[in-house]
């Protein structure tokens, strides 16, 4: 099959082995694949096997995502229960943090830019329910990889250019990404040995504690990054460079795991990430785009992207004015995934034109209804639990000090105006973009997908999800099709504005750009938008299938035959 590469280049590529009820991974790069894999083949579940992905993906990928700086939203099906749970690993704004003080530095990088880095403490709380691994087991890979040294990547050599004026500018990011007075370059390798220090010393704080247990030697690891020596070091290195975090603001941090949130597309049921997540972009956007018949569209046709362009427009509207951190203000999410709200949005959706932000807010909050109530990867383990994880620390390269901590710059992802639900106070919780998705069919796991950069993860899922249900794709054909990404809201990230484009991958052809632009789309074609990763179950035979992203050059899946206990 056809498939389009990091350069936007189209080459062809077999499908992956279709697997008979194994395990599977798969994610960005082939090291944590490899390493995740490792931990399912040593007896581990889903949770121990994406602990372990996302360490290493700290150590290939450590401007995207980080198990020690940065935040995760994960979901995962517990086989033995039946259920799925959301994992809540996002910590909040500092206590010194404020809209005013922000918005004249918002587009600068630094210190400034993180909100309390949540992912570690999500992760514990993974291991702590469905885990069973130490964490030394869990950890060695990326340890290695760290020791060892990673090749850079043509992606990391890009992100790296990018940030070239900020990385030179911080001592502790170019004692790693400087050597022989020179910015790493593709093919060189970069050593993360402070990183894998840190990862040995919350081992140690584990291995401690663990004569009193396995909760206890979670605590200990937990305790040591938010209220012991990691906590001061990085309060520290905020203080110094007019960050906004306190201690205090790391010794009341909390992750939990949390109900999700979900809606029935025809006989399939969508599993998302709650608010502060803006994973209910997808499903607003699902439960109008189920009101059409795209089973009988052309899946490469302006019809259909037309209709899905316009859905997820709509779905980001509604996140943009009523999706924030629950703590904070009363996110009316029933009413927002009802069908009376779906049938509102669907009435505004005209084939012959595109709506364009600015676009009035139409929901009807029903009381009686609410009263009844962001890096990706995916893992499956033998025993039939599913793991679906986008985990970020937004994309910068600051290195805590001596730690090997890269941490996250999420703050610019907060707004700054009055009356907007994701605007920065201290203690609130960004409006997180990561959402990873799990679709269930007949009871079981069916899809587990994720999308990465920003707006583009419920745009990206959309496509995917659609591709398989509705058109009948592979994972891997679903994840390498040309996506397309409409700007018509007000963007996450600073400086927060509405361009009202529809921009479109290479692989689209012109005469359906030129439909597209005669319904009164703004099309152009700019760039790839984001990397996905995908695990297709059938929930009939329990055949599995998983779609690796190319357009990042090292994006890798496994699956293999594993008998059950």
């Amino acid at each position: 099959m056809v498939v389009l590469t990091a350069g936007g280049r189209r080459e062809t590529r077999s499908v992956p082995e279709t697997v008979d009820r194994g395990q599977a991974v798969v994610s960005s790069h082939e090291l944590a694949t490899e390493a995740g894999m490792a931990i399912l083949d040593a007896g581990g579940t889903a949770a121990d096997a994406a602990v372990a992905v996302a360490a290493v993906l700290s150590v290939a990928e450590p401007w995207f995502s980080s198990v020690l700086g940065g935040g995760t939203w994960a979901l995962y099906f517990d086989a033995e229960t039946q259920t799925v749970k959301a994992v809540d690993g996002v910590g909040p704004a500092g206590s010194n943090a404020s809209a005013e003080a922000f918005e004249p530095i918002a587009l600068d990088g630094g210190m400034h830019q993180a909100v309390v880095p949540g992912a570690w403490g999500g992760w514990i709380e993974l291991l702590r329910e469905y885990g069973a691994l130490p964490l030394a087991e869990i950890l060695a890979p990326a340890i290695e990889h760290a020791e060892a040294g990673v090749p850079v990547t043509p992606e990391m050599a890009f992100w790296l250019g990018i940030e070239a004026d900020n990385v030179s500018q911080w001592e502790s990011s170019r004692a790693v990404y400087f050597q022989n007075g020179r910015m790493v370059q593709e093919g060189d390798t970069v050593y993360q040995h402070d990183m894998a220090d840190t990862f040995r010393r919350l081992i140690a704080a584990y291995d401690e504690a663990r004569p009193a247990g396995r909760d206890a030697a979670l605590d200990a690891a937990e305790d040591y990054f938010y209220r012991g020596p990691l906590a001061e070091a990085i309060v520290d290195y905020s203080e110094r460079f007019d960050g906004y975090l306190t201690i205090e603001d790391f010794h009341g941090f909390h992750a939990a795991l949390v109900d999700p949130i979900s809606l029935d597309y025809h006989d399939v049921t969508v599993y998302q990430n709650p608010p502060n997540s803006q994973g209910a972009t997808m499903l607003m956007a699902l439960n109008i785009l189920r009101g059409f018949d795209l089973s009988e569209m052309d899946p490469d046709g302006a019809e259909a992207i037309h209709l899905q362009t316009e859905a997820i427009k709509l779905g980001h509207i509604d996140k943009y004015f009523h999706i924030g951190d629950p703590d904070w203000l009363d996110v009316p999410i029933a009413s927002l995934l009802s069908d009376a709200h779906a049938d509102r949005r669907r009435d505004q959706i005209r084939m012959d034109s595109a709506l364009e932000w600015p676009v009035d807010d139409v929901l009807v909050i029903d009381p009686d209804l609410e009263a009844r109530n962001t890096t990706t990867f995916h893992v499956t383990d033998r025993h039939g639990n599913a793991a679906a994880v986008t985990t970020s620390l937004g994309a910068q390269f600051l290195v805590i000090g001596d730690t090997g901590i890269h941490i996250n710059n999420r703050m610019r992802m907060m707004a700054v105006a009055d009356g907007d639900p994701n605007r920065i106070e201290p203690g609130k919780r960004v409006r997180h973009t990561s959402n990873p998705y799990i679709a269930m069919k007949n009871d079981r796991p069916f899809i587990l997908g994720g999308n990465t950069g920003v707006d583009t993860q419920p745009q990206g899922q959309v496509q995917q999800f659609i591709s398989v249900v509705e058109f009948g794709f592979s994972a891997q054909e679903a994840v390498s099709r040309p996506r397309f990404l409409t700007t018509a809201f007000p963007a996450a990230r600073v400086p927060w504005t509405a361009t009202n484009e529809l921009a479109l991958e290479e692989g689209i052809s012109d005469d359906v750009l030129d439909q597209l632009a005669a319904m009164g789309h703004t099309v152009n074609r700019d760039g790839l938008w984001g990397s996905a990763n995908m695990i297709v179950i059938d929930p009939d035979g329990g055949a599995l299938q998983y779609g690796a992203d190319h357009r990042g050059g090292v994006g890798k899946g496994l699956a293999r035959q594993a008998e059950t206990e």
